[in-house]
């Protein structure tokens, strides 16, 4: 699993396995090579219970005297603990990964080490070292295999490492091991498909291939969730919706595959996938060598050495899909706390709306607020498809009932974050902010918002002021490019260097706008959920 890895934030890595893998050994052996402190987490979990009880006890007897319910109680605090550390070696049990809010705060900028072993080998080792409690009795290998395969399943997706101890000698798997984290370390800083922080989603699959979908880790358990939850969003995304979006009959029903039990989210990862049932690739045939003029290709051919020519691949609208699945999840958490997202074109092919009527948003095919200018949109986009062409525009995102305090200072501004995420979208070219760039026009006095009695009577800021959320509604422009496939004749270049002429043939947007529309929204969600989730981490306020 690639990751981007923050410097400026606590790097760590963390090892994790079954009991007997021998988490504490690898990770004290790997601490004196790369010459960082360890830690372990039954170790600080020691250590709380003997601030708070003035006794000490081994974490083993800890558990004999609180039970389960409790241990995994001291076991979340003491990874909160661990998680604030810098650059170290963290082991941990299994169990402590179990939590989606641990698991969440041990896997933010770290490489996640997994040891995996044979069943056999480990209840050898257990055996030989001392039987704990929980696996005492009649039936402790079997319960240790059930917690094994429940371990794997929980953490091996997000693992960036899998180490089978089986394989190779303890010598080998140290040295492996270091060389398998620098690269690590490497790869995570220039192949990121996951985003977010505590709340992480990472999106796979291409335009024409089989499928395409999203995992959403961090996910509070307990949440009532559906498919039709999620289908709603992606419903208002899918192409065919109108006569000015692509004619691919695509109904992007979504299926959930892990994370929902009986209705409700269990805390694990939710991995959602929509399959590709009405892909034409032979369109794409001619494309095999020649770099279409406003897409991706050229600069995937540059950086990967090879490109999938069919609709883009990777690059493709369609890679969005798993982002307004995620996000319908976010919004649906985030509705939960009172805050609401909405957008709307704004400008579609110069044409700018000056209402806004919120209703009237999803009642018209371009998702315009002004009802004075929706078929004004609408022609000007049937006219750039009419002369082989297409269109751009303005999108309006307003984010409401926002708390103030979300965001952090210098690199982790929630400006910066929200600005990340749109231009993650391929389609967006521009990020405005309140006032934005009129702001570079006006004088001091004209861009400030004063307060009075607690409130502030103007939002230029557009909510955000240092980075971090005023309790504003929190206001962003984007810029929409025009859709890059068009009918007409380009100028361009094939594999080779040598000049050609292209007209791309096939099903596309006139205007990707209305479309992009909720995509947009998703981002919004899923920043705004893991910047909340964030805040009550620092602030120590668990959902």
């Amino acid at each position: 699993m690639n990751k981007i890895l923050c410097s400026g934030e606590c790097m760590k890595i963390v090892i994790t396995g079954p009991k007997g893998s021998g988490k504490t050994t690898i990770g004290k052996r790997l601490a004196e090579l790369l010459n960082i402190p360890f830690f372990e987490t039954d170790g600080i979990l020691e250590q709380i219970w003997a601030e708070e009880k003035g006794e000490t006890l081994t974490f083993r007897e800890i558990y004999q005297c609180v039970g389960e319910n409790e241990f995994r109680h001291l076991e979340k605090r003491a990874v909160e603990k661990v998680a604030g550390l810098d650059w170290c070696i963290i082991s941990t049990g299994g169990g402590s990964l179990y939590d989606a809010g641990s698991r969440a705060l041990l896997s933010n900028n770290s490489i996640m080490v997994l040891l995996k072993a044979g069943d056999d080998l480990l209840w050898e080792r257990i055996t030989r070292d001392g039987i704990p409690v929980f696996l005492s009795g009649d039936g402790g290998f079997e319960i240790l295999k059930e917690r094994n395969i429940r371990l794997y399943e929980t953490v091996e997706h997000i693992s960036d490492i899998v180490i089978d101890i089986e394989k190779d000698t303890e010598k080998e798997i140290h040295c492996n091991l270091a060389e398998l984290i620098f690269s690590t370390m490497v790869m995570g800083m220039s192949s990121p498909n996951t985003f977010g922080e505590i709340v992480r989603v990472t999106t796979f699959g291409e335009s024409h291939g089989a499928a395409v979908g999203a995992v959403l880790d961090g996910v509070a358990p307990g949440i009532d969730l559906s498919e039709d939850d999620i289908q709603a969003e992606l419903n208002r995304r899918r192409p065919g919706q109108s006569r000015v979006s692509t004619p691919r009959d695509e109904k992007d029903r979504v299926h959930i595959l892990s994370g929902i039990f009986e209705g409700k989210t269990t805390g694990t990862p939710i991995c959602m996938l929509v399959y590709n049932e009405d892909q034409d690739s032979s369109k794409y045939d001619a494309l095999r060598h020649v770099f279409r003029p406003g897409h991706a290709d050229f600069s995937f051919w540059k950086k990967y050495g090879l490109r999938d020519h069919r609709g883009g691949g990777r690059s493709s609208g369609r890679e969005t899909i798993g982002r307004v699945a995620a996000g319908a999840v976010a919004r649906k958490m985030l509705g939960n706390e009172g805050i609401e997202i909405c957008a709307y074109a704004e400008m579609i092919a110069g044409i700018t709306g000056e209402r806004v009527d919120y209703s009237f948003i999803e009642k018209n095919s371009v998702r315009a607020a002004d009802p004075d200018k929706a078929a004004e949109m609408e022609e000007a986009i049937m006219a750039a498809r009419k002369n082989r062409d297409s269109v751009g525009g303005i999108v309006r995102c307003i984010i409401k009932n926002c708390p103030a305090g979300l965001g952090d200072p210098v690199f982790g501004k929630l400006d910066a974050r929200l600005s990340m995420a749109f231009f993650s979208i391929g389609a967006v070219k521009g990020v405005e902010i309140g006032a934005g760039f009129s702001a570079a026009s006006m004088k001091g006095s004209e861009n400030n918002d004063p307060m009075r009695e607690g409130n502030f009577e103007s939002n230029n800021a557009g909510g955000i002021l240092g980075g971090i959320s005023t309790g504003q509604d929190i206001v962003v422009r984007i810029a929409v490019k025009p859709t890059p496939s068009i009918a007409r004749e380009q100028h361009t270049c094939d594999t080779a260097d040598q000049d050609t002429v292209i007209a791309i043939e096939g099903r596309h947007d006139p205007c990707i706008v209305p479309r992009i529309i909720p995509v947009i929204e998703s981002m919004a969600a899923l920043v705004m959920l893991d910047s909340l989730r964030m805040q009550r981490c620092l602030r120590g306020v668990h959902d």
